[in-house]
């Protein structure tokens, strides 16, 4: 039961991490409040059961948000350039957006990755505890026929 408890802790700081991750550059922007602490303990969990795991993460989240960083610099000098100079501009907003687009991707087959491995746990431990509910029906039963017996 541990171990399944431990999962529990960490799909929990995920899904709070996650439901405050913003979907855009612009979300991001504006909410500059993903959930620190939910994102510490998500990365503690990390640490505990893969540190390279954990570390991969961050790096992960680290070029994501240098990338959005990038963007928003770029959207900026695009949206500033007088109409003259944004075929200028426009290469390196487009190289943005594909670097932010790039990074945000590998974030999210990380979290994929790790969710699919969570979800082999979990059925690992529905499958062990519905072996468990069958033995004590069929043990149940044994009991109750016992019982009409006498």
């Amino acid at each position: 039961m541990m171990p399944l408890t431990r999962v529990m802790v960490g799909a929990a700081a995920l899904l709070t991490m996650i439901s405050g991750m913003p979907v855009g550059a612009e979300a991001q922007a504006r909410s500059p409040g993903v959930d620190k602490d939910g994102e510490a303990a998500f990365i503690e969990s990390l640490r505990r059961e893969d540190p390279a795991g954990a570390e991969r993460y961050v790096a992960l989240r680290d070029a994501r948000a240098k990338a959005i960083a990038e963007l928003e610099r770029a959207q900026q000098r695009y949206t500033g350039a007088g109409a003259e100079l944004r075929a200028v501009a426009l290469p390196q907003l487009r190289q943005a957006q594909r670097t932010y687009a790039e990074s945000t991707l590998s974030l999210l087959d990380f979290l994929d990755a790790r969710d699919r491995r969570l979800m082999e746990t979990y059925q690992e431990q529905i499958n062990r505890l519905n072996k468990l509910v069958e033995e004590r029906a069929r043990s149940r039963g044994e009991l109750q026929r016992l019982l009409q017996g006498n």
